[in-house]
């Protein structure tokens, strides 16, 4: 997960060794140090896409009506849409159906996200 310099001033000491992004056969696991986590079981995916978080948003972890984004820099990121809400830390305990996450490369996520989901059925 890229981090720009100013995550860096502001939120390394929560986050020393930024972000993480992990798909494996059953979940998607996204982690920003202290600020927040994620686990979404793949079967609750239900739509993938893509868009890009603006300088303006914030970085961080970000909770927005109907949304959690995780977030250390703006630019392109994944946008996972769940059937139904799942609990994630944002740093305290948040339910949403929603979850923006920054990456360098969106496909790469994309593709990891629609192999996983292929496995699980």
């Amino acid at each position: 997960m890229p981090r720009s310099k100013w995550a860096v001033l502001f939120i390394g000491l929560l986050a020393p060794r930024g972000g993480e992004v992990a798909v494996d056969t059953s979940h998607v696991r996204i982690s920003v140090g202290l600020m927040g986590s994620a686990r979404i079981p793949v079967e609750r995916i239900a739509r993938v896409s893509q868009m890009t978080w603006p300088g303006f948003g914030g970085l961080g972890v970000r909770i927005g009506r109907g949304l959690v984004a995780f977030v250390l820099q703006s630019g392109p990121c994944v946008v996972l849409e769940l059937d139904r809400e799942v609990s994630v830390r944002a740093p305290l305990p948040w339910k949403t159906a929603k979850i923006i996450v920054r990456v360098d490369d969106p496909g790469d996520l994309m593709a990891a996200i629609a192999e996983a989901r292929g496995s699980a059925r």
